[in-house]
């Protein structure tokens, strides 16, 4: 495990970065690191993070923050981590894991280098300010005292660190590369007379006596204004040497040897990359980049040399061999960028060995895979026979020599899906893109109305640096927007004709061309075939899509890899999974080769048959614990299987399609996904359903029925439930008809209809008596626990039913019912006075939740519960999460439940008019076991006492009225105000059919999303005037 402090605050381990949670439990984790090891008192903890007006309840918060800590880094080492010790807590840091102490302890070890060798002084100290990304903990917005004193401590420490590292670099004759640097850390700290000292040097070793002076005029000018003091004699003196030119200031060393090439355009980004391959330089004598075609290896390979010229005094060296056809001529091609004069046999090699010797020299071979085993002879002959080079190669393929480091080179970093614009900008593609793009239209820039366009081009480009700057060249005839358009046609947009580019590099296609004639004809259909799949894949069905089918586990690992070797396959490791994908251009490459030869409807029918097996061996398990791996197995398949059911739809019976309907009710509802169960059904029940058993046709009716209840469609759930229950019946399949029970039950309970609840849940639990299914109770046993707790708030019975349900659930590692079990459980508990319980419950809720829709339902039941302990402002934000994540998962029910939650809150704020709009709001489309007349009475009446009757129906209406987005903007107005100072609503200045977008903004929706939401809003205001009764 590592802990970064220098910088954001950061905590990794082999899974990868984690997630620290809120700010406080943040900031407490950063106050446990500016003191490793030892213990911090209660009190002192609680004075760091609120100040000197704790919360009531701080001891109890520090204490949850302590177990969530706990939890995070327990599930990522070997033991606890936060020890209790005495009255306080300490954080157990191994050696080597905090960046700070590496730090530190990397100053201590090159301080006695830097006289007797400075260049291990220097790798050193390169090495620990490497490890600085930012100032100590950046991302602290309102840091404690502890944290603050600790990062200026850090700071102070660094400064010194870099005067010592500007004194080494001086020293070994890199005083170019240091002026930008000195120049930038002078304005950094004006008073601080070494950096100057240190920039007056460079500057006159450069040539630049003037500026040196000037410098020096500068810093005297500046102490005097400021601080009424002089110069101290040492940079007087100084001064008086650079005047005089004095003898000891030397002069520049020569450049060392070389031939790199000079840039014609601009390098851009990469500035991690270029940190880990000169990284790995240090390590090794070979690193090879890999990558495909078009990635940028070549120009970051370059780059490197470059930057590290001053490293290699023996020379930097270029060996293009992109024009080489011949293996044997790859030591000509050597020995000539060398200046080793040509000669036969041995006696080259030899001679190519001794030039290279025991020199400190870089040798950069480029271009190697298609003379890979020539490359890979002679870099494991020229390693064995000498002591000083090292050898950095680019190729699309592993030149498999003892020792070699690979490093694949990334796609160049993208901007996410709803980045703004500033921060697109700051992404290495996007960056490229503007760049490129100005060198064909000069007037081009990246601004709010083009950013999307730019944004997407580079996504849909993978990074592909080659691919980039082809589509930037369009810019001189086409808009971003245009150039994104023109993508789904990428090869014929994809292309470059400048002089002096190699022709595999004119067009991407060329590019892709070039890696697949390396492949072997089956790799090369292997690759074609894979190019059906849109997202990740795991190893079965590489081998069961990509092959023919019978392929061995053997066969298949061996083609995959050599599709891995060949950068044609990009592997995905998450924890001990690895999968595999096809960057979008390689995707689009391998399609167009499909289409070609005509066999593209075969691999896809193969494709579909796949995951079509996937879903129903799945439902072979259903009602078991044995389908939760399934169920993880479809959400990470998800894309493909999505794909597979459209394009069975399109292409097969419906009796073909419709076997995965039972495992995808199953993954829906357990996502909280109702809008994609109500899409997929709705398709699966068109055209001729002849021939498809009803335990079938029940399954998709069931989902149908999930698919119209979050929404409030209750007689279509309803009727879609009904069905299900029949076809259930007339089919042989129990597991159906407990579903279709279940299903049913669901339905009622949003229409009140607690007799029906109780006949089709008795019913279900008599089926699983009978059948001995354990497993099966645990749905009919939560719905009766729904209606005992609605139906007239018999809280023991809906409790004992909750909690005979809930290890049901848990063993079937169901997590959308678990939650649906215990966000009732803890309004159940609530009700009864346990306050500890119902927030224990709640919590458990949230986290089993984390990643679906379901968190909606546990964040508001949080919510209640934080309400209730008296805390409004994080009961709020509770609340206002679950609303968003229901209105993004259509979970409607849920976002309504929300309002009502809120509009409590904003009473006992003292918010009226928002109050009134806002339980206006909850009623409309409200399940009927929300409208508790023990919730919606006191909250009534306290509104219109302090409102009036007339004012409080008015809101009322018109918070019935708005539209998601509007209420969204309801929800983010200030919350933290009481009635004395409440500001006056927004609806006093908004009308019902007031645009409202700043809050769906907030909401991560897209303008398409947002379209959708009003449709919907007219759409059931529409169907409530209808079902009005005419006066």
């Amino acid at each position: 495990m590592e802990f970064g402090i220098l910088g954001p605050l950061r905590v990794s381990s082999g899974d990868g970065v984690l997630d620290l949670g809120a700010p406080a439990q943040r900031t407490l984790l950063a106050v446990l690191l500016t003191g490793p090891g030892t213990p911090i008192s209660d009190d002192r903890l609680i004075d760091e993070l609120w100040g000197d007006v704790p919360p009531p309840s701080a001891r109890h918060l520090l204490r949850v923050y302590v177990s969530r800590l706990r939890a995070l880094l327990l599930e990522s080492s070997d033991g606890r981590r936060i020890v209790r010790d005495g009255a306080g807590y300490a954080l157990r840091v191994e050696p080597g894991e905090l960046d700070a102490e590496r730090f530190e302890a990397a100053i201590e070890e090159a301080r006695p280098l830097v006289d007797r060798d400075p260049e291990a002084a220097d790798r050193i100290l390169a090495t620990a300010m490497r490890l600085w990304r930012g100032s100590p903990f950046v991302d602290l917005p309102d840091p404690p005292p502890a944290v603050r004193e600790h990062a200026a401590h850090l700071e102070r420490l660094r400064v010194d660190a870099l005067g010592t590292w500007m004194d080494v670099r001086l020293r070994l004759g890199r005083h170019r590369a240091l002026v930008p640097e000195l120049a930038d850390l002078v304005e950094q700290h004006p008073y601080d007379e070494a950096l100057h000292a240190q920039l007056m040097f460079a500057l006159y070793r450069c040539g630049r006596q003037a500026e040196a002076l000037e410098t020096a005029r500068r810093l005297e000018d500046r102490l005097r204004e400021d601080l009424g003091i002089d110069p101290s004699p040492e940079i007087r003196d100084l001064y008086r040497d650079i005047l005089l030119q004095a003898p000891h200031l030397s002069l520049e060393p020569p450049e060392p040897p070389g031939n790199l090439p000079s840039r014609l355009t601009s390098f851009v980004g990469r500035a991690r990359e270029l940190r880990e391959v000169t990284d790995l330089l240090d390590e090794s004598r070979l690193v090879t980049l890999t990558g495909p075609g078009g990635i940028g290896k070549t120009r970051l390979a370059l780059e490197v040399a470059r930057q590290q010229r001053s490293r290699f005094p023996g020379g930097t060296w270029w060996v293009d061999l992109a024009t080489v056809t011949e293996p044997d001529t790859v030591l000509d091609q050597v020995a000539g960028a060398l200046g080793v004069a040509p000669m036969p046999g041995p006696a080259l090699l030899e001679a190519v060995a001794r030039a290279l010797g025991r020199r400190s020299a870089l040798l950069l071979i480029d271009n190697c895979e298609h003379v890979a085993a020539a490359v890979a002879d002679l870099v494991n002959e020229l390693l064995r026979a000498t002591t000083g080079p090292r050898v950095l190669a680019t190729s699309r393929v592993p030149l498999r020599v003892e020792g070699e480091r690979l490093w694949p080179v990334p796609p160049l970093s993208l901007p996410l899906d709803v980045s703004p614009t500033a921060e697109l900008a700051r992404s290495d593609a996007v960056q490229l893109f503007v760049e490129r793009g100005r060198t064909v239209n000069p007037r081009f820039a990246l601004d709010a109305g083009n950013a999307a366009a730019v944004g997407e081009v580079c996504r849909r480009l993978d990074g592909l640096s080659l691919a980039i700057e082809m589509a930037a060249a369009r810019l001189s005839v086409l808009s971003p927007t245009e150039i994104a358009r023109h993508l789904d046609d990428r090869f014929a947009l994809l292309e470059m004709t400048s002089v002096g580019r190699p022709t595999r590099h004119r067009t991407m296609e060329a590019a892709i061309d070039a890696s697949h004639a390396l492949l072997s004809e089956r790799d090369q259909a292997m690759f074609e075939r894979l190019a059906v799949f849109v997202g990740p894949f795991d190893l079965e069905a590489a081998g069961t899509v990509g092959l023919a089918h019978g392929a061995s586990p053997d066969q298949t690992l061996a083609a995959v890899a050599a599709l891995v070797d060949a950068s044609m396959l990009t592997p995905e490791r998450d924890r001990d999974e690895t999968r595999y994908r096809l960057l979008e251009t390689l995707r689009e490459y391998g399609l167009a080769r499909l289409r070609r030869r005509g066999v593209e409807d075969e691999v896809r029918q193969g494709h579909a048959e796949h995951y079509l097996d996937l879903a129903a061996r799945a439902a072979e398990v259903l009602g078991t614990p044995d389908v939760a791996p399934w169920m993880t197995r479809i959400a990470l398949d998800y894309a493909e299987v999505r794909q597979a059911i459209g394009w069975s739809l399109a292409h097969e019976p419906r009796a073909v399609t419709l076997r995965a309907a039972p495992a995808l009710r199953e993954f829906w509802i357990r996502r909280g996904d109702a809008r994609e169960a109500g899409r997929w059904t709705a398709l699966m029940l068109q055209g001729d359903l002849a021939g498809v058993p009803a335990g079938l046709l029940s399954e998709v009716h069931g989902a149908a029925s999930y698919g119209a209840l979050p929404a409030n469609e209750l007689p279509t759930a309803l009727s879609f439930a009904d069905e299900a229950v029949r076809l259930s019946r007339e089919g042989d399949s129990t597991q159906a008809l407990l579903s279709g029970l279940w299903t049913r039950a669901s339905v009622a309970l949003a229409l009140g209809d607690f007799d029906a609840i109780r006949r089709d849940s008795l019913e279900a639990l008599e089926i699983c008596d009978w059948n001995h299914d354990r497993w099966g109770r645990a749905g009919p046993l939560s719905n009766l626990g729904f209606a005992a707790l609605f139906s007239g708030g018999q809280l023991a019975e809906a409790r004992a039913r909750f909690e005979e349900a809930l290890p049901l659930f848990q063993d079937l590692g169901n997590r959308s019912l678990v939650v649906t079990v215990l966000g009732p459980l803890s309004e159940t508990v609530l009700r009864q006075g346990d306050l500890p319980a119902a927030e224990r419950y709640a919590m458990e809720a949230i986290e089993v939740a984390s990643g679906t829709g379901w968190e909606a339902s546990a964040l508001v039941q949080y919510g209640m519960t934080l309400a209730k302990r008296g805390d409004l402002q994080a009961a709020d934000t509770a609340a206002a999460r679950g609303l968003r994540i229901a209105l993004n998962a259509g979970l409607e029910n849920w976002f309504r439940m929300a309002l009502r939650h809120l509009a409590q809150t904003a009473a006992m704020r003292g918010r009226l008019e928002d109050a009134a709009a806002l339980l206006g709001a909850s009623r409309r489309n409200m399940p009927a076991y929300g409208l508790d007349p023990a919730v919606y009475g006191p909250l009534e009446e306290q509104c219109r006492d302090g409102l009036g009757v007339a004012q409080f129906e008015a809101l009322a209406q018109q918070g019935a009225a708005l539209t998601h987005a509007q209420l969204l903007d309801l929800v983010d107005a200030p919350a933290d105000a009481t009635s004395a100072d409440a500001p006056s609503s927004p609806l006093a200045s908004r009308g019902p059919g007031a645009p409202g977008r700043t809050g769906a903004s907030q909401a991560g929706l897209t303008r398409e999303q947002i379209a959708a939401l009003d449709e919907i809003d007219a759409r059931q205001r529409l169907d409530g005037a209808r079902s009005r009764p005419k006066d």
